[in-house]
């Protein structure tokens, strides 16, 4: 199955500061200025206020297969998206008021390639083995959930005397280190805090955090008991199977020592037991 799907918003909520400096003041003042001084509203610091102005849209081709063979069933879905618009939630506020659209680009939860698989298996109930072979080893049902997704888009900031932590300027040069890792994802070269009289020229979510890979595996079986109707059910859930490590997202403030680092993962494998009485 492939289908095409698309959605719209419009009139969403923001949190832009309405008493943001113009820039074209800043462009003369010293570093040294008192930021509420050169306000439009003079003596008040941030005002934000929430205006239905910001849009999105969604795009995404979105196929699915499943099939059946023997006492094993899969499925499969991969999904190709792009979210863009000027605004991720309706609390973001890192734009100029003046320009909304300045930020539209990618959103914070642009996942570009998805894909999931599953399988579901019956395994034999042993019928020709003697009864204690059966009882323990027949009628077993393993199934696993495989996700697979490449990373969401991030913004790199930096802090400045003015209008403190903004979008930051982008130098030129290749984003993401040759080897991205933990100990460096995004190059700091590339990157620099914005100019005191101008907003940076780094875009919306041109950077991608680390992907995500996860192997769940499940293996369950019901036990019957001496009472009729009462069985014993068992599940080993095996999250995160293969013990892969899955990056969060590096540090995106270019002024902090350790910028472009990645300090944490999601979470290593679990194994989790469990057994329920049915009656």
């Amino acid at each position: 199955m492939r289908e095409y799907v698309g959605t719209l918003g419009r009139h969403l909520l923001v949190e832009p500061d309405i008493n943001q400096p113009y820039f074209s003041v800043l462009a003369p003042v010293p570093a040294t200025t008192n930021e509420n001084s050169i306000r439009p509203f003079p003596g008040y610091s941030t005002i934000q206020q929430f205006l239905s102005a910001a849009t999105s849209n969604y795009h995404a081709l979105q196929t699915q297969l499943s099939r059946r063979v023997g006492d094993v069933t899969f499925t499969a879905a991969y999904t190709f998206s792009k979210a863009l618009g000027n605004a991720s939630s309706d609390t973001d506020n890192q734009f100029d008021y003046y320009n909304l659209y300045w930020m539209y680009g990618p959103l914070s939860y642009d996942a570009r390639h998805v894909f999931t698989g599953t399988f579901v298996w019956s395994l034999p109930r042993l019928k020709d083995q003697p009864a204690y072979v059966r009882s323990v080893a027949g009628n077993w049902q393993s199934s696993g959930v495989i996700h697979l997704q490449t990373g969401f888009p991030l913004n790199v900031t930096g802090n400045t005397p003015i209008l403190g932590n903004r979008q930051a300027d982008y130098i030129g040069g290749s984003a993401l280190l040759p080897n991205p890792g933990a100990n460096g994802w995004i190059n700091p070269a590339v990157y620099a805090p914005a100019p005191q009289g101008a907003f940076g020229t780094a875009g919306a979510g041109d950077v991608r955090g680390p992907g995500l890979q996860t192997y769940d595996l499940f293996v369950a079986r019901l036990f019957p008991l001496w009472h009729e109707g009462t069985s014993l059910g068992f599940r080993a859930d095996f999250l995160n199977a293969f013990n892969n490590v899955n990056f969060q997202a590096p540090t995106t403030n270019v002024s902090n020592t350790g910028f472009g680092t990645i300090t944490s993962a999601y979470p290593p494998r679990n194994i989790q037991l469990s057994l329920r009485l049915l009656f």
